[in-house]
C-alpha cells in the first residue's frame, strides 16, 4: 500500500473551516499520480506513448471531517486490474489516526479517438508493471 501525505490548505476549506468536499477527489488524483510515478507508470508518459486513462467513475464515503493546518494521509492501492480498465481503493487518515474517508476509483484506457485500448497490447511493458501492482495489493 502506498501512502501520500501533506498539509490541508486554506483554500481548501469552506465558510465552516472544513475542507469543501470537493477537494478530496483531488487528493486522490495526487496520490494516484505520484504513486504511479513513483512504479514507473508515469501518466505523462503513457500519454507520449499514446494512451490516456481518464476517471469512469468515483465513491466516497465521508467518516470525519480535516481542517485547515491538518496533516492527512492518502492510502492507495490497486483492487482490480483487466487491462483496459482498473480500480484503485483510498483510506485517508488524518495525523491523529481518525478515519476521513473511504473511497475508490475507476479508470480505463483509451487511445486518441476514445475508444477503449488493451493495455496489454498497446504497451506490453506497462501492462505487466501494472499487473505487479495488483498483485502486490
Amino acid at each position: 500500500m502506498f501512502e501520500y501525505s501533506r498539509l490541508v490548505y486554506y483554500y481548501e476549506t469552506d465558510k465552516m473551516g472544513v475542507v469543501h468536499h470537493s477537494n478530496h477527489v483531488r487528493w486522490m488524483e495526487e496520490a494516484r499520480t505520484t504513486y504511479f510515478n513513483e512504479v514507473n507508470l508515469a501518466y505523462v508518459e503513457t500519454e507520449r506513448l499514446g494512451l490516456m486513462s481518464p476517471l469512469t467513475d468515483v465513491k466516497l464515503k465521508y467518516k470525519h471531517p480535516a481542517h485547515y493546518g491538518d496533516r492527512f494521509t492518502v492510502r492507495i492501492k490497486m483492487t482490480e486490474y483487466t487491462g483496459v480498465r482498473f480500480r484503485m481503493a483510498y483510506t485517508v487518515v488524518n495525523q491523529d489516526g481518525d478515519l476521513l474517508l473511504e473511497a475508490e476509483s475507476g479508470h480505463a484506457f483509451i487511445d486518441s479517438n476514445r475508444r477503449p485500448v488493451s493495455l496489454a497490447r498497446a504497451i506490453p511493458e506497462r501492462h505487466e508493471l501494472m499487473q505487479a501492482l495488483l498483485d502486490e495489493s
